[in-house]
């Protein structure tokens, strides 16, 4: 009970010093975060109108200049002015060239320019690129009014296709003779690129937002929808409200809506051009905000929560750890060690365990390791019992009296036996390589299909791996058991072999299309032998392969979709060497 008791009043405690000071954070930094996003957003929306409105300054300064050219150019000049009858057509059409050439030159080199047209006293007009109209009777006595200053306007609802109308920004002014400047010659007209302008204001990437071009009298001019941005007000934006806020940026309401504009003034014509959003940005930055205070907030509950049980278990943990190890000792598992921290009684008990647990493993090793060499040494005193060369000799005897009676069948049959029981008595060290693996296989299979009942048998190699350092006697045992408890009771039986690389790995799969096998069962016979000695095989195989390379390689089993088994066997890639080529060859 006391324990039980401290940790709730430690657990109080903990709570109260880090809730408070929580709390007076969380709301001091809500205030502080409003604050500072608004700020963020309006200079946002100030550095972004700064970009657009120096591009459109230049813009508006750069048609400008273009007008100003045209006006000092004299071949502009004498082809407004001048007639042309005396002149032939030739002469005519070159200089009229020159000046197509020249309103090119203006164009090509903006392009916010659409078009340029100019008219002449003499009648005589010339245009290039799309132009919404053609220069007017009023065109004439605006520019005049002006005197030759720039004149800037909209032609409203000009038809370019079907059911759409648009208007189209110009520029235009007087075209004086540059010899006599008190002279006229004729009117320019520049219409700019709206598209360019559409461009312009949809690279800024700015949702949310749209963008107004308003003229001296407040008339909005232009208008760029951009994306979620807001449409066009019903109730405009006084000129004067946005004159006093240039540079800067301002909030009005508009149906109960919060929007946010940012203007800026182009001096070359007083028009204005200004950015009107949609404040989501401040919405979701503040619901960001608030987010992560919550969270900072539930952190330091759970910090406060892990202190407190921290302290009062500190001194129970060890020991906790401790019992744990010992449960999974008592499962077997003799790889388990503790995590040994700091000198005091219960790290030495720590280390003293550990010190059993591995002197209890070490024993297991041995004797594991004692039971494989003894079953190695019976199989090899099993195969010492027979006298190799006695028995070569033997049945290179029988198979030349074979041959001598006209028996070829039993004379291959004794000449494969022969060959089989050479592979599988060659070599003092465990190893082969693959290609000699195989070839044991096929004499076994050639024995084997004689029978009475003869089987499909096919074998893909990587003839890469032919050379390759393998255990012994791995394939030939486990082809036998596929065709013993397999095929042996079915008339098309199959038996596929398949040796290839897989990463760093050689895998054998021998598979066949007999009835299946109960895999949890073959994989028990991996650990035990039964008393009839049914599993030998494959576990001395699965052994030999573990005890030399480790537990991640060895045999493993599965069913094959539609019918038979499939046995899976993966060692090491290894080159043979000259020293493991001379012990195989004995």
């Amino acid at each position: 009970m006391a324990k039980y008791s401290m940790q709730k009043r430690i657990f109080a405690l903990s709570l109260f010093f880090m809730l408070i000071p929580l709390v007076l954070f969380t709301t001091f930094n809500i205030f502080t975060s409003i604050r500072k996003v608004e700020d963020n957003y309006r200079s946002s929306l100030v550095f972004g109108m700064k970009k657009i409105g120096s591009v459109m300054e230049t813009v508006f300064k750069d048609v400008d200049q273009a007008s100003l050219f045209a006006l000092v150019d004299p071949k502009i000049n004498h082809f407004l002015q001048e007639q042309f009858q005396e002149e032939t057509a030739y002469e005519s059409s070159l200089e009229m060239g020159a000046v197509y050439n020249s309103l090119n030159y203006l164009k090509n080199t903006n392009q916010y320019i659409q078009s340029i047209q100019i008219e002449g006293v003499n009648g005589q007009g010339l245009s290039n690129g799309f132009f919404p109209k053609s220069i007017t009777k009023e065109d004439w006595e605006r520019a005049a009014q002006l005197r030759g200053q720039s004149l800037w306007d909209v032609d409203e609802e000009v038809v370019t296709l079907p059911r759409k109308k648009e208007k189209y920004i110009y520029q235009s002014r007087l075209l004086r003779d540059f010899g006599n400047t008190s002279k006229t010659v004729g009117v320019i007209k520049i219409y700019l690129n709206t598209d360019a302008f559409q461009e312009l204001f949809t690279n800024e990437e700015a949702d949310n937002t749209s963008y107004f071009i308003v003229d001296t009298s407040g008339e909005v001019q232009y208008t760029s929808i951009q994306k979620n941005g807001p449409d066009r007000l019903e109730e405009p934006i006084p000129y004067e409200q946005l004159i006093s806020h240039q540079g800067g940026a301002f909030a009005i309401e508009r149906n109960n809506s919060e929007l946010y504009a940012a203007p800026y003034y182009i001096n070359q014509n007083g028009w204005i051009v200004y950015s009107l959003s949609i404040p989501a940005a401040i919405q979701k930055q503040l619901r960001d905000s608030l987010i992560q205070l919550f969270v900072l907030a539930v952190l330091c509950f759970i910090f406060c929560f892990v202190i407190a049980g921290s302290i009062s278990r500190r001194m129970c943990r060890p020991l906790e750890n401790i019992i744990k190890h010992m449960k999974l000792l008592e499962k077997e598992q003799f790889s388990t060690r503790v995590e040994v921290h700091g000198n005091d009684e219960i790290s030495l008990l720590a280390r003293q365990f550990n010190k059993m647990a591995q002197k209890i493993q070490s024993l297991i090793e041995e004797v594991y390791l004692v039971n494989i060499r003894k079953k190695e040494l019976e199989l090899r005193a099993l195969q010492a019992q027979v006298n190799p060369h006695f028995l070569y000799n033997t049945l290179d005897m029988i198979y030349w009296t074979a041959k001598v009676e006209n028996a070829p069948e039993t004379s291959d049959m004794i000449n494969s036996l022969s060959n089989f029981f050479r592979q599988a008595l060659s070599g003092e060290d465990g190893f082969t390589t693959v290609e000699n693996e195989i070839e044991h296989l096929r004499y076994y299979v050639v024995l084997r299909q004689q029978s009475k009942k003869p089987f499909d048998f096919d074998l893909n190699v990587d003839h890469t791996l032919l050379s390759c350092r393998v255990i012994k006697s791995v394939l030939q045992p486990l082809v036998e058991n596929a065709i013993i408890h397999g095929i042996r009771d079915i008339d098309d039986g199959k038996i596929q072999v398949d040796i290839f690389v897989s990463g760093d790995n050689i895998v054998y799969t021998i598979a066949d299309n007999g009835q299946g096998i109960d895999v949890l069962d073959m994989n028990a016979l991996l650990d035990r032998t039964e008393e009839n000695n049914r599993g030998f095989g494959i576990k001395n195989i699965n052994d030999r392969i573990q005890l030399m390379y480790g537990k991640e390689y060895g045999i493993y089993f599965e069913n094959v979709t539609g019918g038979g088994a499939k046995v899976t066997v993966i060692q090491p890639r290894k080159e043979w060497s000259l020293h493991g080529e001379a012990d195989d060859r004995g």
